[in-house]
C-alpha cells in the first residue's frame, strides 16, 4: 500500500533508512581482501638473473588467489608425490595488480565507511610484509589517493548530501606505535603516551590530541602533517619503509536539529597503516634499524596470535577454548575493538607477485585466511540527548545574555551628583518627562522581545515540519521507484497524488520561512533602534536614580518574558509528546501490533520504554498559553 494521505504537515521524527549500511544482526564477519602488488622493475630483473618465475600469482574470478612455488628443486618431489606446486586461497575479494586504490575502496569498504554516518564503528587495516604496498594502499599518491583519503572524502560528501538538516561534529586524532611506545603525530615533539581502560569507551590513549575538523581538506592537512613526523627508513627491501604502526581515528557525532529529545549517533572510523614484517637477511639492517625491525615483528606476531586465537574461538562452541592475548602488545590493545568488539572491520592483505617474496606472501595469505573466521559484535551507537527544548532554548539563552549585558551596563553607569540637570532639583517637569520616556521605551522593548520570540518559534516549527515532509517525499519516491511493475495502479496513483500535495506544502513552507526571516531581520533593526534611544536618554539624564529605574525595568521586562516563555514552551512540548505517542499507538493498533509485542521488540533492541505508556494515556494537546507583555514603570 502507498503511504496514507494524512493531514499536512506531518509531524513525525525523521528516521533514515540505513538498512544498506547498518548490519541486520549484531554478529559480523571480517571482510578480508587481498591486493596483489605488481612487480617492480628491479624485481623483474632479479627474477631473470636468478632464473626464477617473476610473477608467481594469479587472481581468478575476483576472489581466488593462486600462488605458484618458484622453487624448482621441488619439481621432482611434486612429480613423485603427485603434488601440485600451486596453493589456492579464497577471500571476499581479490584485486589484480592493475587495480587502483579506487577499485579497492569500492570493492571493500565503501559501504562500511558510509555506515559510520549511521552510528556503526568501522576499522580498516592493511597487513603484509614490508614493501608489499600497505602504505600505498592506505595513503596512496597524488594521482591515486589511498583508502584513508577516499574514506574521508566520502564521509563529508555523504553527510553534506544526505543529512543537511542535522548537525555534525567531526574530530580527528593520529598516533603511531613505535618500538611499543605511542606518540601523537599531531603534536610536535610528542612525548610517550599511555593506554587507559575506559569502562564505556574501551581502550583510550591518554593525552592524545583530538582536533575538530569541518572538511576532508582539514583532515588531509593533518594527515600530511602527521606523516612528516612518522618514523620511516630506507632498507634494502623498501626505500621508504614505515618503522611504526599509524592509527588515524575519525570520531563522528550526528545530531538532528529542531527536536526536543533527540537521538545522537556516535561512531568512529579507525584507519590503520601497519608497519611491514621483515627478515634481517632480506633488509641487511643493522643497529637501530635491526632493533626497529625486531620490535615491528614482535608486535605483528602478537597481532597474528590474536588472529589465530580469534579464528579458533569462532570455530569452537566453547568460549573457554581459546585465550586471546590482546595485552601482549600496544598495537593489539588499540585494535581490540576492530578484531572482536563493536566494529565492522576490513582487513586488506597486501602481497607481492615477486618470486623472491614467496614465503612472505604465503605467511600473509595464511593469516588472512584465518581472519575470515573472526566475528565482531556490532551495535549501532545511539544515545539520547536532552536538548532542553533545542532551538527554543537558544532563544532563552539569548535573553539571558541580554540580561547579563544590561547588568553590566548598569554597573558601569557613572553616579552623578544629585540636584544637577534633570534630577529632583531640576523641577517636576523634567522628572515627569523622563519617567514617561522610560515608560515608552520599556514597553517598546517588551513588545520587541515578544515579537522576536513568536517569530522565531514560528520559524522553528516551519523548519521542523519541512524536515518531516521532505522525509515523506523521499519515502514516496522510494515507493514509486520500487513499485513500478509490482504495485497496483491505485496505489501508485495515490502515492503520486500524495507526493504532489506534500511537495506543494514544502514549497509554501519555504516561502513562509523566507518571509519570517525577513521579519526577524526587521525585528533586530527595531531592537537596535530602541537601544540607540535608550542610550541617548541615558546620556541626557544625569540623575543616578532615574538611570537605575530605567535599567531595572529593562531587566524586569526581559526576565518576565523569559519565565513566561519557558512555561509556555514546557506545556507545548508536553502536549506535542503526548500527541505523537498517542498517534503512534493508533498506528500500531491499526497494524495489529499490540503493546506486549512492542515491549518484546523494544527489549530485543535495547530500547527503554519507562513512562511511555503513561504519557500515551493523555493524548489531548496542552494549549500553549499566550506570552503577555510586561508592565511598564507607570504600573500598566
Amino acid at each position: 500500500m502507498a503511504p496514507s494521505s494524512s493531514q499536512l504537515p506531518v509531524k513525525l521524527n525523521s528516521v533514515v533508512n540505513a538498512s544498506r549500511y547498518v548490519p541486520s544482526t549484531s554478529s559480523s564477519s571480517l571482510i578480508v581482501a587481498v591486493r596483489v602488488r605488481p612487480l617492480l622493475k628491479n624485481e623483474g630483473s632479479k627474477a631473470i638473473a636468478k632464473a626464477k618465475i617473476g610473477d608467481i600469482m594469479r587472481v581468478i574470478d575476483g576472489r581466488v588467489v593462486v600462488v605458484l612455488d618458484p622453487d624448482e628443486s621441488k619439481e621432482y618431489l611434486d612429480v613423485v608425490q603427485n603434488r601440485t606446486k600451486e596453493k589456492r586461497y579464497t577471500f571476499d575479494v581479490a584485486f589484480e595488480p592493475e587495480s587502483c586504490n579506487q577499485d579497492v575502496y569500492n570493492g571493500t569498504i565503501r559501504d562500511l565507511v558510509v555506515g559510520v554516518l549511521y552510528g556503526i564503528n568501522t576499522t580498516v587495516f592493511a597487513y603484509g610484509a614490508t614493501g608489499s604496498g600497505k602504505t600505498y594502499t592506505m595513503v596512496g599518491s597524488p594521482g591515486d589517493p589511498g583508502l584513508m583519503i577516499l574514506s574521508l572524502q566520502a564521509i563529508f560528501q555523504e553527510s553534506n548530501r544526505l543529512f543537511t538538516d542535522e548537525d555534525f561534529t567531526v574530530t580527528c586524532s593520529y598516533c603511531e606505535v613505535y618500538n611499543e611506545v605511542i606518540y601523537d603525530l599531531l603534536v610536535k615533539h610528542s612525548g610517550p603516551l599511555e593506554l587507559r581502560e575506559d569502562p564505556e569507551l574501551g581502550v583510550q590513549v591518554a593525552g592524545l590530541k583530538h582536533i575538530n575538523v569541518r572538511s576532508a581538506d582539514d583532515i588531509l592537512g593533518l594527515l600530511e602533517e602527521g606523516n612528516k613526523r612518522r618514523k620511516t627508513e630506507s632498507t634494502d627491501a623498501n626505500s621508504q619503509s614505515s618503522r611504526s604502526h599509524a592509527v588515524l581515528e575519525i570520531s563522528i557525532r550526528r545530531t538532528p536539529r529542531n527536536h526536543y529529545r533527540v537521538q545522537q549517533l556516535r561512531a568512529k572510523l579507525s584507519l590503520v597503516d601497519l608497519a611491514g614484517s621483515e627478515r634481517a637477511a632480506d633488509t641487511n639492517n643493522a643497529g637501530q634499524k635491526l632493533r626497529d625491525g625486531a620490535n615491528i615483528n614482535r608486535s605483528l606476531l602478537a597481532l597474528a596470535n590474536c588472529i589465530n586465537a580469534l579464528g579458533k574461538l569462532a570455530g569452537n562452541a566453547s568460549k573457554a577454548a581459546s585465550y586471546v592475548p590482546y595485552r601482549n602488545s600496544k598495537l593489539t590493545r588499540l585494535l581490540k575493538d576492530g578484531l572482536s568488539g563493536n566494529s565492522r572491520t576490513a582487513m586488506i592483505a597486501t602481497v607481492s607477485a615477486a618470486g623472491d617474496q614467496y614465503h612472505h606472501s604465503i605467511g600473509t595469505l595464511k593469516y588472512a585466511d584465518r581472519a575470515k573466521e573472526i566475528k565482531t559484535h556490532v551495535v549501532q551507537n545511539v544515545g539520547t540527548v536532552e536538548s532542553h527544548i533545542s532551538d527554543y532554548q537558544r532563544i532563552i539563552d539569548n535573553l539571558q545574555d541580554e540580561v547579563q549585558d544590561l547588568k553590566t551596563q548598569l554597573a558601569e553607569r557613572p553616579v552623578a551628583v544629585p540636584g544637577v540637570g534633570g534630577g529632583p532639583g531640576g523641577g517636576d517637569d523634567g522628572e515627569g518627562g523622563t519617567l514617561a520616556s522610560i515608560d515608552v521605551l520599556v514597553q517598546e522593548m517588551n513588545d520587541n522581545i515578544e515579537e522576536r520570540i513568536n517569530l522565531q518559534k514560528a520559524l522553528f516549527e516551519i523548519e521542523d515540519a519541512n524536515i518531516c515532509n521532505k522525509y515523506e517525499l523521499k519515502q514516496l519516491d522510494d515507493f514509486l521507484e520500487a513499485g513500478q511493475g509490482t504495485a497496483s495502479v491505485k496505489d501508485l496513483t495515490e502515492a503520486r497524488d500524495r507526493r504532489a500535495d506534500v511537495l506543494s506544502v514544502v514549497r509554501e513552507n519555504e516561502k513562509e520561512r523566507d518571509k519570517l526571516r525577513v521579519e526577524i531581520a526587521a525585528n533586530e533593526d527595531d531592537k537596535a533602534d530602541v537601544q540607540r534611544r535608550v542610550d541617548a536618554l541615558a546620556r541626557g539624564v544625569q540623575n543616578a536614580g532615574f538611570l537605575n529605574l530605567m535599567s531595572t525595568f529593562r531587566l524586569q521586562a526581559v526576565r518576565l518574558q523569559e519565565v513566561k516563555f519557558q512555561m509556555a514552551v514546557r506545556d507545548q512540548v508536553i502536549g506535542e509528546q503526548r500527541a505523537v505517542i498517542a498517534n503512534l499507538w493508533r498506528i500500531l493498533d491499526k497494524s495489529g501490533i499490540g503493546r506486549e509485542r512492542v515491549l518484546d521488540i523494544a527489549k530485543q533492541e535495547g530500547i527503554i520504554m519507562d513512562g511511555f505508556f503513561q504519557m500515551s494515556e493523555e493524548p489531548d494537546r496542552v494549549a500553549t498559553p499566550p506570552l503577555p507583555g510586561a508592565a511598564g514603570p507607570s504600573g500598566r
